[in-house]
């Protein structure tokens, strides 16, 4: 084997002279990579073996030997690359796509000159910082027709598709993300830089190491040419290479995510945004050139009939002539000499003429009429290349853009650069349409000047044309006319509120000019469908008063825009439609309803006003109208159903009233990570699942169906609320007071009681954990494992669950740092490392005195000292696990450690406690009430105070006479 040990690489440039028969020969027999790793080597390397140094026996036949480093390469030992099994050398093919091979190390007979071959490809191949596939890897298994997005993108992106391929650990390990691109900031630019230095060193580099000879000559000079290339293109401009890599890494993903979960696409796969962008642009010029063809033939249409005009008068001017030397008083005036001239030379040369020009004007009349009907033709077709980007653009890409807009409100990820690539494109579009107008009007005022009529039966088809464009420009003005920023779709009355409308082709067809002014009002459901139904349907009356709800649209010339932004904006007041008796009644009733914001405008193109006189309008997203903070909770189920769930081009505001349920928890896992940072797990989901179906976590609930009643309608089993309040609330809570927990991941959540108690079971004493309650909405409950002092058994208890006004008094963090008992948060976190970075309420020590002379103090949460065998945390020895009744008197062993009898004292005097009574939480806690509007709803002029203080002395007794009296003391002090 010493003989095979030489300092060249695998796959030398010697199998691509022979071809590939002797390196599938080799590959049946060694695995065929840059390291072999072989256990009895003393460094744990064998040095890459040049092939062509192996026997011919051993390259053509199989090896029988015993060397032990053989037998370790032996095809046991090895797996093709490719997924067919083909016994192809997978470092070889400029195609291989398997994990990235590790990089050579240095190994003291062999230095170099690995990368003297074209294997130094493979060392430009990194090992991975995660030793998965990469995305190039993965990019190179998609199929054909998603590889053609791929090649296209990197012919466009002046990033050669080799520098992707022989470069791709290297690109995919850089921090890219780290970089905003848009940035102007001094240290993004700089970072940049020093990328774009780097990438350029290494592609000189590897230039410089490739030999001069057979496939590697081309290969040097493409490297030395992209060096060179980057150095003169984005040495002034490092961030486009930034944006440029970051963009087309952002595709390649997308591409494999859509190729490995075709579930979670639509049925047909969208094109990566550089590829449209590309293609429609590209429509857009070819049109472009198209029309320019057609201006040419209308001059060269004017320059006939101009000719024609000449010839004709010519023409007149003969006839003249001829009329004159048949005149009999033109002929006496005549002597005989030039009477014979006249009648015989002059009449037959102007007779000549004539017929000359007879001859001359038909046949520039035919060719006038065939120019016109060709330049009707290369009109028509023109209109139709341009009505077929008009379908893509404002029918495809403006309505996909609105759908992402309403899943955007659902808490969903929108493309903030599609909005402005279709004005682009719209803009590019109109000025198209407009221009083809224009040649319309000037080839109409061509055939009017000369009216001519096709004798052979063919129909005039220029008169068709205006209509034709008229049309096609119509539709992209009034489908432009879009709302930016949406209202809030939960609306309170009287609460201010904004909204941004564009006109995407504003800044194209001089409107900007004299900008027109837009007008906001609120219509019913009914009305949208109404209006809906045809252009003369619009409504009389309004649904309600919005303040501030007219403007003049304001042009920007930096991009291009014309829009009016809504600041404040005020529903005053609101007209709901009469109930029926079928319809639900109460709170549901009115959270259900559905209103739009109606925006409405006019303007006209053209020389004249009266030439296009455009009326526009556009309707938000549905909007729910609230009096009362507490109908947030349900009017928010019904926006989030409607944006979700409703198909485009329906009928306002049409929903399904039951949808699959992986749809559902779909929509779930978008709102909760677009408030809270972070998703919900699979084991989240299957909890959820059988919060609304029953069942365990186990089951396969993917085939299961959701009505809307039993979403935010009909209450959970023996509960009193439905399944969308218990969600929302524990959202709400997780948002305002538990984000920073959750986000990393510290917070189990949903998680039922049996599934926790199975987790903490096996885990050491004082492990706890996380979840929302089952039984409390918008509670959370920490669940530990703790030991009998009776039994000396292990035991799981629950802490009554905190609440949002908790938390507003000490924060979660804190309130786990007051119990010594919980120790490691689930699995294994110890819980100052877990909340220590969540604490916000800074400790005083005990008895330290301020500048100011007082004696510092500060909130901790404890247990009830009363408590039976909470000494020391002692456990108490009833079962936690089970609903109890009150044992004298006190609560039971299942809530000993509610945040009642958690009392909160002011340390170091914490003699007097005056919180120890607090109200009861009521089911629905948590909701954000309207005292005011509670007022108004309620009439308070018959309590009896007197009958309320009577009761309280009778049930409190002594208690509430010395905290009167102590309260006293303190107000005197």
């Amino acid at each position: 084997m010493d003989t095979l040990c030489n300092d060249s690489p695998p796959c030398s440039s010697s199998m691509y002279s022979n071809g590939l028969s002797m390196c599938e020969n080799l590959h049946d027999q060694i695995k065929v990579e840059p390291d072999f790793h072989c256990p009895s080597d003393g460094n744990g390397y064998l040095p890459p073996i040049r092939p062509d140094h192996f026997p011919q026996s051993c390259r053509l036949s199989h090896y029988n030997g015993h060397n032990p480093q053989m037998e370790y390469m032996r095809p046991n030992h090895s797996s093709s690359c490719y997924m067919d099994g083909r016994p192809l050398c997978p470092k070889m093919s400029p195609h291989y796509s398997g994990e990235s091979p590790p990089s050579y190390s240095s190994h003291s007979n062999y230095g170099n000159s690995m990368q003297n071959s074209l294997s130094c490809v493979f060392g430009m191949q990194r090992p991975r910082k995660n030793q998965g596939m990469s995305i190039w890897a993965k990019t190179q298994l998609l199929p054909p027709e998603l590889l053609k997005h791929v090649s296209s993108m990197y012919e466009g992106s002046q990033i050669p598709i080799e520098v992707r391929h022989y470069f791709a650990d290297w690109i995919e390990d850089q921090p890219w993300g780290q970089i905003d691109e848009n940035s102007s900031n001094q240290q993004d630019q700089s970072f940049a830089q020093q990328l774009l230095n780097k990438l350029i060193e290494e592609l000189e580099s590897k230039a410089a190491e490739l030999p001069q000879q057979n496939e590697f000559f081309i290969l040097k000079l493409k490297f030395q040419e992209v060096a060179s290339q980057f150095r003169t293109q984005y040495t002034q401009r490092p961030m486009e290479l930034v944006r440029t890599i970051k963009r087309n890494l952002a595709m390649e993903e997308s591409l494999v995510h859509q190729h490995e979960n075709p579930d979670a696409s639509p049925t047909e796969t969208p094109m990566p945004a550089f590829d449209k962008d590309k293609l429609i642009m590209s429509k857009i010029e070819n049109i472009g050139i198209q029309i320019t063809e057609a201006e040419k033939m209308i001059r060269e249409l004017s320059h006939k009939q101009e000719e024609f005009t000449i010839n004709y008068q010519k023409q007149l001017q003969i006839n003249s002539q001829i009329n004159q030397t048949h005149s009999d008083k033109y002929l006496a005036t005549l002597s005989q000499e030039d009477l014979m001239r006249v009648t015989t030379e002059t009449r037959k040369t102007l007779e000549k003429q004539k017929k000359n020009l007879e001859g001359v004007l038909a046949r520039e009349a035919q060719t006038i009429a065939s120019a016109r009907v060709e330049i009707a033709g290369k009109l028509s077709n023109n209109f139709e290349c341009l009505e077929e980007v008009r379908q893509q653009v404002v029918d495809q890409e403006l309505i996909e853009w609105k759908r992402q807009q309403q899943l955007a409100g659902n808490g969903a990820k929108i493309d903030p650069n599609l909005l402005e690539n279709l004005q682009k494109w719209v803009e590019s579009t109109v000025d198209l349409v407009w221009k083809s107008r224009q040649q319309v009007l000037k080839l109409e005022g061509l055939c009017s000047r000369i009216p001519m009529q096709l004798s052979d039966g063919r129909d005039d088809v220029v008169s068709t044309l205006n209509s034709k464009i008229t049309s096609i420009l119509s539709s992209i003005v009034t489908s432009t006319f879009i709302v930016e920023t949406q209202p809030p779709q939960v609306l309170k009355r009287d609460s201010r509120f904004s909204a941004r409308v564009r006109l995407l082709v504003g800044g194209k067809l001089t409107i900007h000019l004299t900008p027109p002014t837009v007008t906001a009002s609120i219509i019913s459901e009914a009305q949208a469908k109404l209006l809906l139904r045809g252009p003369n349907r619009r409504p009389e009356h309004n649904c309600g008063k919005i303040l501030n709800n007219s403007g003049l649209m304001e042009y920007q010339p930096q991009k291009g825009e014309l829009s009016i932004e809504f600041r404040n904006m005020i529903l005053k007041t609101i007209k709901r439609a009469e109930k029926r008796g079928t319809e639900v009644s109460g709170t549901f009733a009115v959270t259900e309803e559905k209103f739009c914001i109606l925006f409405q405008s006019s303007f006209h193109l053209g020389m004249t006003v009266n030439e296009l006189q455009f009326e526009v309008w556009t309707i938000s997203l549905p909007v729910v109208v609230t009096v009362h903070g507490n109908q947030e909770c349900n009017a928010v189920a019904t926006i989030l159903w409607d944006n979700q769930f409703s198909e485009p081009g329906r009928m306002p505001f049409t929903v399904p009233d039951q949808v699959p349920w992986p749809e559902l928890v779909n929509l779930l896992d978008t709102k909760f990570s677009s408030l809270t940072e972070r998703g919900l797990t699979h084991e989240n989901k299957q909890y959820l699942a059988t919060k609304l179906f029953g069942g365990s976590i186990e089951d396969n609930f993917s085939q299961k169906t959701v009505s809307w009643s039993s979403f935010n309608r009909d209450p959970l089993p023996a509960r009193n609320y439905t399944f969308w309040e218990w969600y929302y609330q524990a959202m709400k809570l997780t948002k305002e007071h538990m984000r920073g927990p959750w986000k990393e991941g510290f917070i189990n959540g949903f998680i039922s009681k049996l599934d926790s108690q199975r987790l903490l079971e096996k885990r050491p004493l004082g492990t706890f954990l996380l979840r929302f309650s089952d039984n409390f909405i918008g509670g959370i409950t920490i669940a530990w494992l703790a030991e009998d002092n009776k039994t000396g058994k292990k035991q799981i208890w629950n802490l009554h669950p905190f609440s949002g006004k908790d938390f507003q008094i000490r924060g979660l963090a804190e309130r786990i740092n007051d119990l010594p008992q919980l120790l490691t948060l689930y699995p294994e976190i110890p819980k100052h490392v877990a909340f220590s970075r969540f604490m916000t309420q800074t400790a005083h020590h005990q008895g330290a005195q301020g500048t100011d002379g007082y004696v510092r103090h500060e909130l901790r949460m404890v247990p009830d000292p009363e408590m039976n065998g909470m000494a020391g945390f002692t456990m108490c020895t009833e079962n936690p696990q089970s609903p109890q009744l009150e044992i004298n008197g006190r609560d039971s062993p299942g809530t000993c450690m509610s945040p009642q009898n958690l009392q909160v004292y002011n340390t170091p005097d914490a003699g007097m406690d005056l919180d120890q009574y607090h109200l009861q939480e009521l089911p629905g806690s948590g909701m954000d009430y309207d005292a005011d509007s509670m007022l108004e709803m309620n009439d308070f002029s018959d309590i009896n105070l007197s009958s309320f203080l009577e009761t309280a002395n009778a049930v409190l007794g002594q208690n509430f006479n010395n905290n009167t009296t102590m309260n006293s003391m303190n107000g005197s002090s």
